[in-house]
């Protein structure tokens, strides 16, 4: 599966409840890198937005840097931004997504523990 197939498309919950717009992808590394330089990717999870469109410029992963004023304007923005596991996604052959768990069980980004090595 290409990124390009997950990125803007729809998701739902167990119920058929839009959840919102995959708008970025969480993946981690499996392995040292290959003999062509590139390591083996998995996606770990999808960055989902009631919106259908968002860009998160980094303030999700950083939220106390840079200037405060933009930083309240983009975290403003993307309030409702959900984080859905990769092991959650009950269906990828179907328009949309569907999740196997109910809208109000699926986290939202803000709630989500600050990876190790990060402000």
């Amino acid at each position: 599966m290409r990124l390009s197939e997950l990125l803007g498309r729809e998701v739902t919950d167990r119920t058929g409840v839009r959840i919102g717009t995959v708008i970025d992808v969480r993946l981690a590394q499996d392995g040292p890198p290959r003999a062509q330089g590139q390591a083996a990717l998995r996606i770990t999870g999808l960055i989902v937005s009631p919106r259908s469109s968002g860009r998160l410029l980094g303030y999700e992963r950083t939220p106390k840097e840079g200037p405060w004023l933009v930083r309240m304007l983009v975290l403003g923005f993307n309030r409702g931004v959900r984080y859905v596991p990769w092991e959650w996604v009950d269906r990828i052959d179907t328009t949309p997504l569907r999740v196997d768990r109910a809208a109000s069980e699926i986290p939202h980004l803000r709630d989500l523990p600050t990876p190790p090595g990060r402000p």
